[in-house]
C-alpha cells in the first residue's frame, strides 16, 4: 500500500517542551523513540514515525505571544508548556478517513521544499544603477563584484560610524555552510546526522547565503541551521524550533534567512491544507511564533516570475499572484525580490500578489554578482555567479544585521517599516508587484534611524 509523508498535530502538553525537544534530538533513534509514545493510542493505522525529526511543540494563544516576547533580552528565559506537538510520519492512503475520523488528530501535508537559486564596462556602477524599472533575462547580464554591491548599498556611511553587523547572529536555514571559510559560531546538529553546522562544502547553497549576508555585515557571525537532508516542511520546522531553543537561552539569532519555497500550487479542492494554502498550517504558525519572538524573519519571493521562470517551476505557480505563497507571503516575515546591480528587475524573480498578503514581494535587492561562486572562491570573478532571490535575500538579510548592530531594539515591524522607508523606489512611486517597495539601501535606512532617534532625545 502507497504511503504520504505528513504532520501530524495532536494535543500533547508537554511542560518542559524546550528542554524535551533539545532532548529527543539529540539522535534519529531518539526522535523515533518518543515519537512512537505519543503515536501509541493510534495503533492499526499504518503510521509509522519517520525519525526525521523530533516531536516539534506549538504554542497558541496570546499567553504564548507574550512570552515568547521576552526572549529578545540576552538571558534564559523559562520553559513553556506546549499546547500540542506535531510529529513527522508515514501513512496508508486507507487508513485516511479513519485518521480524519479522530477529532483529536489534525492531518497536515509535509511537503517538499525547493531552493531558491536558478541555473548556475566603463561607467561608474551608480551611472548604470537608475531608478527606471528594466528587465533581466536570458541571456543574463554578466555579474558584478562585491564593492559594485556595497556601493550600492551604501554601506560606506554605516561602516564609517563603526558599525558593521557585530554583535549579531544571522541563522542560515538551509542545506548547510561552509565553517571553514564563513563564521560559523553554532547551530542545530545531532548524533549521526549527515549535516553538522559548518561542514558543508564552499559550493553549497547555504555557502552563498552566507557570503551574501556578510556583503553589507563582514563583522556578523553565522548559525548553520541545515535541513539534514529533510528538505521539506517538517524539516524546515525543526529547524525553527531548534532557533527558538537557542533564542530562549540567549536572545539569538536576531535574523534568519530562508532562501527556498514552493514552486507551483496544488489543487486547493485536493489538497485543501497544503502550505500554499492554509495559513494556519504549521509551518505557519511557527513561523509567527519566531516573530513573536522579536526574530527577524527574511524569505525569498521566489524564482517563478513570469518573464524567465527558473526550470524547477511549474506552471501553476509562474507569474504575478500566483508565484508568491506559504511562509514567503506571510504578512510577518520580509519579502525578497531580486534586481541586478543596474536596478533592472531580472526576469525570474517571482512576482505578488502573495498568496496570503497582497503587498508582496517587501523589498528588492541585489542578485548576480560575484560572492561566493566563482574561481578562487570566495568572491571568484568568473562564472558562476551568485543568483537567484536565493542570493537577493540574505543581501537583505545582511542589510539587517547592519542596521541591527546599529539600532540593535528595532522590532520585525520596525525593521521592515526602516528598510521599506530606505528602500530606493523603481517604476511609479509606492508599492508594485514586481520590486515591493524598492531595492533596499542601508545607508538611506540608517540615516532615517538616526534621524527618528535625534528627535527622540
Amino acid at each position: 500500500m502507497a504511503k504520504v509523508k505528513v504532520l501530524l498535530e495532536l494535543p500533547e502538553h508537554t511542560s518542559q517542551s524546550f528542554e524535551t525537544f533539545e532532548l529527543m534530538s539529540q539522535s534519529e533513534a531518539e526522535s523515533v523513540k518518543e515519537s512512537e509514545k505519543m503515536l501509541t493510542n493510534m495503533s492499526g493505522l499504518g503510521i509509522e514515525a519517520t525519525g526525521e525529526f523530533a516531536p516539534i511543540p506549538m504554542y497558541e494563544g496570546k499567553s504564548y505571544t507574550k512570552a515568547l516576547s521576552e526572549f529578545s533580552v540576552p538571558t534564559t528565559n523559562s520553559d513553556m508548556e506546549s499546547s500540542s506537538v506535531v510529529i513527522p510520519c508515514e501513512v496508508d492512503y486507507k487508513h485516511f478517513n479513519d485518521m480524519q475520523k479522530r477529532k483529536e488528530v489534525k492531518i497536515w501535508p509535509n511537503s517538499e521544499l525547493t531552493l531558491f537559486d536558478t541555473e548556475k564596462s566603463n561607467e561608474h556602477i551608480l551611472d548604470l544603477a537608475n531608478s527606471a524599472l528594466g528587465l533581466d533575462c536570458r541571456p543574463f547580464r554578466e555579474g558584478v563584484p562585491i564593492a559594485d554591491i556595497r556601493t550600492l548599498l551604501s554601506v560606506e556611511s554605516v561602516w564609517n560610524d563603526g558599525f558593521r553587523g557585530q554583535n549579531i547572529v544571522v541563522g542560515i536555514v538551509d542545506e548547510g555552510v561552509n565553517g571553514e571559510t564563513y563564521p560559523v559560531v553554532g547551530g542545530f546538529s545531532r548524533v549521526g546526522a549527515s549535516r553538522q553546522p559548518g561542514s558543508a562544502p564552499i559550493t553549497s547553497h547555504g555557502s552563498m547565503c552566507a557570503a551574501d549576508v556578510l556583503v553589507a555585515a563582514p563583522a556578523c557571525k553565522i548559525y548553520d541551521y541545515p535541513f539534514l537532508g529533510v528538505q521539506n516542511s517538517g524539516g524546515a520546522m525543526a529547524m525553527f524550533q531548534a532557533i527558538l531553543n537557542q533564542r530562549r537561552i540567549d536572545g539569538t539569532p536576531h535574523i534568519t534567512n530562508n532562501s527556498y519555497g514552493f514552486v507551483g500550487k496544488p489543487d486547493k479542492q485536493l489538497f485543501p491544507t497544503h502550505e500554499v494554502w492554509d495559513i494556519n498550517h504549521p509551518i505557519h504558525r511557527k513561523v509567527r511564533e519566531l516573530v513573536s519572538a522579536g526574530i527577524h524573519m527574511f524569505f525569498a519571493a521566489g524564482n517563478c516570475g513570469q518573464e524567465c521562470p527558473s526550470g524547477s517551476c511549474h506552471p501553476s505557480g509562474i507569474g504575478p499572484g500566483i508565484s508568491i505563497h506559504a511562509s514567503n507571503s506571510l504578512e510577518e516575515v520580509i519579502t525578497v525580490a531580486a534586481v541586478n546591480s543596474r536596478h533592472e528587475r531580472i526576469g525570474y524573480s517571482s512576482q505578488g500578489p502573495g498568496g496570503f498578503f497582497d503587498e508582496k514581494p517587501d523589498v528588492a535587492a541585489y542578485s548576480h554578482f560575484f560572492g561566493n561562486f566563482g574561481p578562487g572562491r570566495p568572491a571568484g570573478t568568473s562564472q558562476p555567479y551568485d543568483n537567484g532571490t536565493s542570493a537577493a535575500t540574505p543581501v537583505a538579510a545582511g542589510v539587517a544585521a547592519l542596521l541591527l548592530s546599529s539600532f540593535p531594539n528595532l522590532s520585525p515591524k520596525d525593521l521592515k517599516d526602516t528598510l521599506i522607508q530606505g528602500a530606493i523606489n523603481l517604476g511609479s512611486p509606492g508599492w508594485d508587484s514586481n520590486t515591493g517597495h524598492g531595492v533596499v539601501n542601508a545607508g538611506s535606512a540608517y540615516r532615517s534611524l538616526c534621524r527618528g532617534n535625534t528627535e527622540e532625545i
